[in-house]
């Protein structure tokens, strides 16, 4: 293993079954405008998903994603940054196209 480097798992999970997961952000979508370029950023934002709360019957849980984990991929997609409607837009999407979720979590 490479130090200094976070130590990240990927599982997947069947998109046909219930995630059972519910997530949390703090990030919202910015309001920019062009006069304020200068603007402080928020640093006490999220950078990704949190997941709050788990049912322990699922295939999520089985394979290891607990409480406080954070997901940084869906997919190979990234979720940093994203606010929880876009969040969730994403895996309602992968849902219904895939068959399975790759979760990359922390």
């Amino acid at each position: 293993m490479i130090p200094n480097l976070p130590d990240y798992k990927i599982i997947k999970v069947s998109s046909r079954n219930p995630i059972g997961i519910h997530l949390k952000t703090t990030y919202t979508t910015p309001k920019s405008s062009f006069f304020n370029f200068f603007s402080e950023e928020n640093t006490n934002a999220q950078q990704y998903p949190i997941v709050s709360k788990i049912d322990e019957n699922t295939e999520a849980y089985i394979q290891g994603l607990r409480i406080g984990h954070k997901i940084i991929k869906l997919n190979g997609h990234t979720l940093e940054y994203k606010d929880i409607k876009t969040i969730l837009s994403d895996f309602t999407y992968e849902k219904k196209t895939t068959d399975f979720l790759t979760l990359t979590i922390l």
